[in-house]
């Protein structure tokens, strides 16, 4: 009996070596680690310090609000994910917490702190900002293998959050939209019955 490639909605078809997305080690190695040695990287960067100060200022005064918002946030995700899954399972509790933190992180490093260094090399703030959620779309077409119609819905919802940030100055918001929605999107790890979407 011939196998049935499982096809998720956002990902290409496999390429000519086969290549799917289909654990999460995958996805880590891939997208993941990336992400979060970008991110680091960029934190290095003596330019990002002020920026980072900033947000941190406003974040400080806040933080038990936020960590409650993340505890019922991530309770909902759960019951969400029990409920489709039809089972409890702790790689879904995982899979949100890591979904928190590629949020967090993806949020700093393409919304605020490559516009930042766009501007610091010249660039106008709104071209940066284009310039970062293009590459952001593209990250997600190279390391997730999403079709190009899903990168740019990426690149356009990544305009939209900045353009909130840039009025309310408000990191936690973005931060928790792109956590929600990238769930929503994605809602069980891959290998549990479903490739990486």
């Amino acid at each position: 009996m011939p196998r049935v490639e499982r096809q998720g909605r956002l990902q290409r078809p496999a390429d000519f070596s086969g290549a799917r997305l289909e654990t999460f080690a995958q996805v880590w190695w891939r997208h993941g680690l990336p992400g979060a040695a970008l991110a680091v990287l960029l934190l290095c960067l003596p330019q990002m310090h002020p920026l980072l100060a900033g947000s941190g200022a406003r974040l400080l005064p806040l933080w038990p609000i936020y960590a409650i918002g993340a505890v019922c946030i991530a309770t909902l995700l759960g019951l969400y994910a029990t409920l489709i899954q039809r089972r409890p399972a702790r790689s879904s509790l995982l899979w949100i917490g890591y979904l928190l933190c590629l949020s967090i992180w993806e949020e700093w490093a393409f919304r605020l702190a490559l516009p930042s260094l766009g501007v610091a090399i010249g660039l106008q703030y709104w071209a940066a900002v284009v310039a970062s959620n293009v590459a952001f779309g593209a990250v997600h077409f190279f390391t997730l293998r999403w079709r190009w119609q899903w990168c740019v819905g990426a690149a356009i919802g990544g305009l939209l959050l900045s353009r909130h940030f840039h009025t309310h100055q408000e990191f936690m918001t973005i931060a928790t939209l792109h956590w929600v929605g990238t769930f929503l999107n994605t809602p069980s790890p891959p290998g549990a019955g479903r490739v990486c979407r």
